[in-house]
């Protein structure tokens, strides 16, 4: 079977929640079907070198420049999400391999790479829509949090924008996959006639791939090497984020948590030190660092996440604006972190207290935090029940089974 496989970002290196579930099906899928990977790129010198890492998995790899035209498309009438990944050349590239060659399925990842496919083709072939998020959800979150008139308002039309177009291209594909069971219940209920399965991430993907190599902490100072390694002592009360910051919502999350959260947990705990891991930090996120030495500490990309996990005595997750079942939350869980997190990141989880401690209010967040850097016992056996839960978790073959089946479905219709 042959299989046209789009995505808004090469997935590789797995840096991302995004790139790591599209490297975890390319890797797993390109095994049994014939994929044919198109990626969008913004960096496409790195990326034709980071492409050949999938080599094995696919047939073929086309990267294409996201911004040939969109700034001449209306504004108004496009969300700025379908903006930002669209493509004249992905287009052009993609209409003819569709005509020249027989795919059975084009598989989607996230509603706005609809706009690449052709309209006038969509007939002889089945397309498979990934959401990894309600998107006109965020939107509206983003319109809460604005602090002007001007700014709310434009979340205002991109909500309404975003959610006109989720809807089309929920109603032009012929099923629609989301990652949470909340996902699918708000796809059902605006849209009852669409197609839709719940398929949720695994937990199990492959540690070797970006986080047995302990020593290669890239594009770290040896500043940050040296500091990191002090906080193996148990005595460190360390606190750690890991986000993309090319993704709005961590940039929010982590100022978030340094203005209103961080400072009542320095109040009780002086030596409290906070690890911002991930990458392209912002100028305003690599200032928390000069603005706080000594318990601020941002790294930048690293290219293995497991000291970081290892050392760290709580992970944090204070996400304001997000859907879909975030990647770092199962990272930190698979790693059998203690994790607070806002209900938001912990959607698509299972959020009690055998897993995650959850809150939205400030002072209860913080103290979630102090009470599990100040109590070993606590934290030892929460840490416990996580690695007994997580065993029940989805496994990435599990996943891949289920698009196996999904894709063999589709074949027979």
């Amino acid at each position: 079977m042959k299989i046209l496989f789009l995505t808004a970002h090469l997935p590789f290196p797995p840096a991302s929640g995004g790139q790591r579930r599209e490297f975890e099906l390319v890797s797993r899928l390109g095994r049994k079907y014939d994929i044919h990977l198109c990626s969008l790129t913004t960096d496409l010198q790195n990326d034709e070198v980071n492409a050949k890492k999938l080599n094995g998995y696919c047939q073929s790899i086309r990267l294409f420049k996201t911004f040939d035209s969109h700034e001449t498309r209306l504004t108004w009438k496009y969300p700025l999400l379908m903006r930002n990944y669209y493509s004249d050349q992905a287009i052009s590239h993609i209409s003819q391999m569709l005509g020249e060659q027989r795919f059975e399925i084009v598989h989607v990842e996230g509603f706005y790479l609809m706009q690449l496919i052709p309209c006038n083709s969509i007939s002889n072939f089945h397309i498979l829509l990934v959401e990894h998020n309600m998107e006109y959800k965020l939107c509206l979150q983003r319109m809460l949090l604005s602090t002007s008139v001007k700014e709310a308002y434009f979340y205002w039309q991109e909500y309404y924008n975003t959610l006109y177009w989720e809807r089309i291209y929920w109603r032009r594909a012929t099923k629609t996959i989301t990652l949470t069971p909340e996902d699918a219940d708000c796809i059902r209920r605006l849209e009852p006639n669409v197609n839709v399965e719940l398929i949720p991430n695994g937990v199990d993907h492959d540690f070797a791939i970006d986080h047995l190599n302990e020593a290669r902490l890239t594009n770290n100072s040896s500043q940050h090497t040296c500091t990191w390694g002090a906080t193996k002592n148990d005595d460190i009360p360390s606190i750690l984020f890991v986000g993309n910051f090319l993704y709005y919502p961590n940039i929010d999350a982590i100022l978030f948590f340094h203005k209103s959260i961080f400072p009542l947990i320095l109040k009780e705990i002086r030596n409290a030190r906070l690890f911002i891991v991930g990458n392209s930090p912002p100028p305003e996120i690599k200032a928390l660092e000069a603005q706080n030495k000594g318990n601020v500490f941002v790294t930048g990309y690293v290219s293995s996440l497991y000291p970081f996990y290892k050392s760290a005595k709580v992970v944090v997750c204070p996400l304001r604006i997000g859907g879909g079942i975030k990647v770092k939350i199962i990272e930190a869980l698979r790693a059998g972190k203690a994790t607070v997190s806002t209900s938001v990141g912990a959607q698509g989880i299972d959020i009690n207290k055998r897993l995650l401690y959850v809150s939205d209010r400030i002072s209860e967040f913080a103290n979630n935090v102090i009470q599990l850097l100040s109590d070993p016992l606590l934290r030892y056996n929460h840490e416990a029940n996580v690695l007994r839960s997580i065993k029940s978790m989805p496994k990435w073959d599990e996943v891949e089974e289920a698009y196996v089946r999904c894709y063999t479905g589709l074949s027979k219709n």
